[in-house]
């Protein structure tokens, strides 16, 4: 199957205070059909006990269009644009009822043997099943690692709870997304709209972790937040917000 399409009602919790879709909700159902097109191809959450594989996501690039009301319904198109040994990069289009664009996203993602507990590559078999095409969705190359700003400014720390714990028995990736909203100053929390997401994942944080939490407005305009250990100084998360 080249094209997974799948269609989404926009959930309560997908929107915020002024009733709009949110990146968080956008990301959310992006997340849902990258692994119903998995489990498709035979490497979803539920093929987990038989392949002993399950996929990790690298990176997100998101731009919106649009921004949807509670209850309306969305098409959403994911397709794999290239594969190879070590990484897989998935795009994706958001449609609503009427065939507006509402968001494109590009990701990179990489496989990992849950049983050893290391990286694993892909096979022919499995890049086959899964019937890669060369449409990309954004023009510009897509920038995989983000920097930490020099000036960045401690803000607060998290302990990860139980609530923030997936099925990889690590915090989630949309829950990243809230931990950069909670860094940002009251007035841009509240005044702006980033129509532009790009997040690095590059260290899983698991139950009891406390994350240290740092945010920079740069001179392009872009907030940037970046998450480490506060035990170990690793980095967890760079995430990128802009209009």
């Amino acid at each position: 199957m080249k094209i997974c399409t799948k269609k989404f009602d926009i959930n309560f919790s997908d929107v915020g205070e002024n009733n709009s879709l949110t990146n968080k909700g956008i990301l959310r159902m992006m997340q849902e059909i990258a692994g119903i097109h998995s489990q498709i191809a035979g490497y979803g959450l539920n093929n987990i006990p038989k392949t002993g594989l399950a996929w990790l996501l690298l990176n997100w690039k998101l731009r919106v269009f649009l921004r949807p009301k509670w209850e309306e319904t969305l098409t959403i198109n994911t397709w794999s644009r290239s594969q190879n040994a070590l990484f897989s990069y998935r795009d994706l289009e958001v449609y609503d009822s009427n065939n507006n664009l509402v968001a494109i996203a590009t990701s990179k993602w990489l496989l990992f043997d849950v049983n050893k507990q290391t990286i694993s590559k892909t096979t022919s078999e499995m890049r086959d099943k899964f019937e890669s095409t060369d449409k990309s969705v954004f023009e510009e190359k897509f920038t995989e690692k983000l920097k930490e700003p020099e000036n960045s400014n401690f803000v607060l720390e998290y302990t990860i709870l139980r609530r923030d714990i997936d099925t990889n028995h690590h915090v989630n990736n949309l829950n990243y997304l809230d931990f950069a909203y909670e860094a940002l100053p009251e007035d841009i929390y509240k005044n702006t709209d980033f129509k532009n997401v790009e997040i690095m994942y590059k260290h899983e944080a698991k139950l009891g972790d406390t994350l240290m939490i740092y945010y920079a407005h740069t001179e392009q305009d872009e907030h940037i937040i970046t998450i480490k250990d506060k035990e170990t100084g690793i980095l967890h998360t760079i995430i990128k917000l802009y209009k």
